[in-house]
């Protein structure tokens, strides 16, 4: 929100908005939770995979007990770290988002670092939803690694969250485009000023 009856905080800085004070503590929130879950998501998968027992992965991946007889500490692994690789591109973008939010606190709506981090935030999480239908049909391959012969499992899985994520990452995409051009035609007219 842009109090427009507030002091500027960054009075010499000729292309900041006055921001009010509240305003900034909530950007200031956002950027702190975006590089807080970006850290825990990757380690909540781990510890997951660390803790889960077999009914767990049982009941969660729609195999049956005869298919993954066991669940062994190379499976556990495996399953780690292909699900670490499947949250990394979400950190990465949740790290980048915290830029965007940074801008915001600081009064620059239209700076191009912070487009720039709301871009990269879009991207990462278009990323994101590719990795999670790659990372299933790893993630298969390795819980069903010790199965009998013949009864190993290839799947692929598209469901609603990849969709949401991949519609969610083309509206932030947009909106960053628009930014974008906002910010262009605003450089140009201030130099007619």
């Amino acid at each position: 929100m842009i109090d427009t009856k507030a002091d500027p905080l960054l009075a010499g800085h000729p292309s900041s908005i006055p921001v009010a004070a509240r305003t900034v503590r909530l950007f200031n929130l956002l950027a702190v939770a975006s590089v807080a879950i970006a850290v825990l998501l990757p380690l909540a998968v781990v510890l997951y995979w660390t803790m889960a027992d077999q009914t767990d992965v049982l009941r969660s991946s729609g195999l049956t007990p005869d298919i993954m007889r066991e669940f062994g500490a190379t499976q556990r692994f495996g399953a780690a770290f292909v699900t670490v690789l499947t949250v990394l591109p979400l950190s990465w973008a949740l790290v980048r988002l915290r830029v965007c939010f940074t801008e915001f606190a600081g009064g620059r709506p239209f700076a191009a670092r912070g487009i720039a981090g709301l871009r990269d935030f879009a991207a990462g999480v278009a990323l994101a939803a590719l990795a999670k239908l790659i990372g299933f049909t790893l993630l298969m391959l390795v819980l069903t690694w010790s199965a009998p012969p013949g009864m190993r499992q290839l799947a692929i899985q598209i469901n609603s969250d990849m969709l949401i994520m991949a519609l969610f990452a083309a509206i932030v995409a947009s909106l960053g485009w628009a930014m974008e051009k906002a910010a262009a035609i605003a450089e140009e007219n201030s130099q007619f000023v």
